[in-house]
């Protein structure tokens, strides 16, 4: 059986890396002896880290609006030909190589929504896979909300042709049942496959962490930094910047825990790298030797551990937020879309935004008082993980229900 896992942008995310890493675990052990491979558009940055996994790959030469281009718009085709001779004869290969697997799996996370544009962009390889008549299952997703008719449009028209949806959350749940109206019969609420990441050795995680300068004897808060976040958000990045200082500065004065910066995102675009954030941050807390940087080439199994071994999270980024909840950790969200708040409530059983543990990004750079709910959470960190951890087993469960469903899908 061969296996392809689609929409793998850059594992240098270690959300995505988490992801896949999931995935193709429960993959293999669901189907013995299959063939797993990941179709990827940045085979340079993602090479190392598929081969440390064992994972083929089928390199996506052409995605969104480049692919349209070529295929929407026939009189081109001379020209393009001429010009473009080489890269079509490479999409030619990726074609016929497409036709050849016996299942997709379009990896989950929040891509199809209008928060990044068109998720038509997304949708090359999914129209190739299913023209030649591949199975392509969407897996632990967070849906919408579309804000354009033509983003809708785009999604339903893959939707329509996928025998299995699962999203990681309630609010997409019902938002693509109630308002999208795809029926009910293969939309399931499951949960997201990261919740099943095997982390690293513990032992291992306090290596590193002692690497950082950390006391490992004294309480440390994870800070996820979100080099994203700002322009996802269309905030301003000063702003952002600015809040964070402000959070990071009561922290120190009203606790005794040290702060571990996690870059979990580290883009080749400027944008959306968590390094750059990570480091302005520590610049203007005048590099106190209270907040500490975990920089290293890590996996997501990696930085799941060092999560593990904090008392509290604070997260930016959504994969981070899960590595906590996965492993009990009281966690608050800074977020800016549907998978914050939705994650966030189905973890811990409550409305999320209600019960102070999630804050909307442009909440917290304008409303001081926001960092109260974070104060809140440190202070109850100890009943929140109890909680969590008695929760923890059916939401695992849900994980795995994606591929219970799969292997129901596949016979």
């Amino acid at each position: 059986m061969k296996i392809l896992i689609c929409m793998i942008t850059s594992m240098a995310n270690r959300g995505v890396d988490a992801l896949v890493a999931s995935k193709a675990t429960q993959l293999a052990k669901s189907f013995p002896g299959a063939q797993i491979d990941v179709l990827t558009r940045n085979l340079v940055t993602n090479r190392p880290l598929l081969e440390k996994r064992g994972l083929g790959h089928v390199e996506d030469p052409f995605h969104g609006w480049r692919q349209s281009l070529v295929t929407k718009t026939s009189f081109l085709s001379p020209l393009v030909r001429l010009l473009g001779g080489r890269q079509l004869a490479q999409l030619a290969k990726v074609d016929r190589e497409l036709a050849t697997y016996d299942l997709a799996v379009f990896s989950g996370g929040d891509n199809i929504s209008s928060d990044y544009g068109s998720p038509e962009q997304y949708f090359v390889p999914v129209r190739k896979l299913i023209a030649a008549g591949v199975p392509v299952v969407f897996m632990g997703q967070s849906i919408g909300p579309f804000r354009a008719d033509d983003h809708r449009e785009s999604f339903l028209s893959v939707a329509h042709h996928s025998p299995l949806i699962t999203l990681r959350e309630s609010a997409s749940y019902n938002y693509v049942v109630n308002d999208l109206g795809v029926p009910k019969e293969k939309v399931h609420l499951t949960a997201d496959t990261a919740f099943l990441l095997e982390p690293a050795l513990q032992e291992l995680a306090l290596k590193m962490m002692r690497s950082f300068g950390i006391d490992t004897a004294r309480p440390v808060i994870a800070l996820s930094v979100s080099g994203g976040i700002s322009s996802f958000a269309s905030a301003d990045g000063t702003s952002h910047l600015d809040a964070l200082e402000r959070l990071g500065r009561r922290i120190l004065a009203e606790t005794n825990a040290q702060l571990l910066v996690i870059p979990h995102v580290e883009d080749e675009n400027p944008d959306n790298n968590d390094l750059i954030p990570a480091d302005a941050f520590m610049r203007r807390l005048d590099f106190d030797p209270r907040v500490r940087l975990a920089r290293g080439y890590f996996t997501s199994n990696e930085f799941k551990a060092i999560v593990a071994q904090c008392d509290m999270v604070i997260a930016e980024r959504m994969h981070v937020a899960i590595a906590g909840l996965s492993s009990g950790i009281a966690t608050f969200v800074i977020g800016y879309s549907v998978k914050g708040h939705g994650i966030m409530s189905d973890a811990f059983g409550v409305d999320s935004l209600a019960e102070g543990l999630v804050t909307p990004l442009n909440d917290f750079m304008e409303t001081p008082s926001e960092d109260d709910k974070i104060m809140s959470v440190w202070n109850n960190r100890v009943t929140l993980s109890q909680n969590l951890k008695k929760r923890l087993p059916a939401i695992k469960e849900l994980a795995e229900k994606n591929f219970t469903l799969l292997r129901e899908i596949i016979k």
